[in-house]
């Protein structure tokens, strides 16, 4: 119920909501980490977890996100004594974030 919003498109989710609530997304990102640790170790098959953060509107918003998830992975690393490579990006997905990147990339 702290969390319903009358118009949910617009409002209070995607990475904002993991920037107010970041327990959901370090345990989101644990168990993804975790998981790719399992499935390595059982199939001997190189895993390779692409983290996408959704709904960036702005850079600081990618740059808080991606701080947490790369110090989760650390310590799953280093509880699970074991590292693997990952990669952690976004989908440019909102109008306003996609005119933002077209200003910059000119």
């Amino acid at each position: 119920n702290e969390l319903h919003e009358s118009n949910p498109m617009l409002g209070h989710r995607g990475c904002r909501l993991g920037i107010s609530h970041p327990e959901i997304y370090e345990m989101q990102a644990r168990a993804l980490f975790e998981g790719a640790i399992e499935a390595h170790r059982s199939t001997g098959i190189a895993v390779l977890p692409e983290v996408m953060i959704p709904l960036v509107s702005k850079r600081e918003e990618l740059r808080i996100l991606k701080k947490k998830i790369e110090a989760v992975a650390e310590t799953v690393f280093e509880a699970q004594g074991e590292r693997i490579e990952y990669l952690i990006g976004t989908m440019i997905e909102l109008p306003r974030a996609a005119l933002r990147a077209a200003d910059i990339a000119q």
